[in-house]
């Protein structure tokens, strides 16, 4: 198996940020036992991350809120092994800062099995100004990242990469109910969205009482990435 059959689709860093997303972005109700903290308004969102069946790592995400404003910071670590090499490293940090659901700031570092990323942005006047490794742009109204935390980001017709920089169009589509499971084992009832970008489809799951919990799509090379809930 060679080790580019390994590099990290859309699906993975789109988690990212950041949030998943993100946590990732965010923020459903989440019972105490699964991670609200003791300081009023602060949530820790924990995923396991699968690349079929194997574990591969873990993606973070802690939302914090007050008032209107939420700032939320995820971590994303994955390696694949392959004969006791590792044939895969990814590392995501992000810091995003949410108003009324519009994204105000965001910083964002990735290394991608070696290739680094850097992503900054802040609001000013009614438009965002991202800057990543290629230069600098402007973006009109009210701009979310992929906030998989967040069930509102999938009314949004567009969508920004915390990885890349780049704004994505996105078409969201209502599953139904389903049932996911989570890592310690349970099943759990949940409602079932399916994101579509250019390049592939991600799978979403929301439990009535725990926001977000599951994500799964294709890598594109016939294999699945995962997220199960902790």
């Amino acid at each position: 198996m060679r080790t580019e059959d390994y590099h990290m689709t859309k699906a993975v860093i789109l988690a990212l940020t950041s949030v998943w997303m993100a946590l990732f972005g965010l923020a459903a109700p989440v019972q105490a036992n699964q991670g609200l903290q003791a300081d009023q308004g602060s949530q820790l969102l924990r995923f396991q991350v699968y690349l079929d069946d194997e574990p591969i790592g873990e993606h973070s995400f802690r939302i914090a809120s007050i008032g209107d404003t939420k700032r939320v910071s995820s971590r994303a670590a994955f390696d694949v092994d392959f004969l006791f090499i590792n044939a895969y490293r990814y590392r995501h940090n992000s810091s995003e800062v949410f108003r009324d659901g519009c994204l105000q700031e965001i910083r964002a570092t990735t290394d991608d099995n070696g290739k680094a990323y850097k992503v900054e942005g802040i609001a000013d006047g009614g438009r965002l100004r991202i800057q990543d490794q290629y230069g600098v742009d402007s973006v009109p109204g009210c701009v979310m990242t992929f906030a998989y935390w967040n069930p509102d980001f999938l009314q949004q017709p567009r969508l920004l990469n915390p990885q890349t920089g780049e704004l994505e169009q996105v078409t969201v589509q209502r599953k139904g109910r389903d049932r996911i499971q989570v890592v310690d084992g349970r099943e759990l009832p949940a409602e079932r969205f399916a994101l579509t970008t250019d390049e592939l489809v991600i799978d979403l799951w929301y439990n009535d009482d725990m926001g977000w919990v599951g994500l799964e799509s294709d890598t594109g090379k016939g294999r699945r990435i995962i997220y199960r809930r902790l």
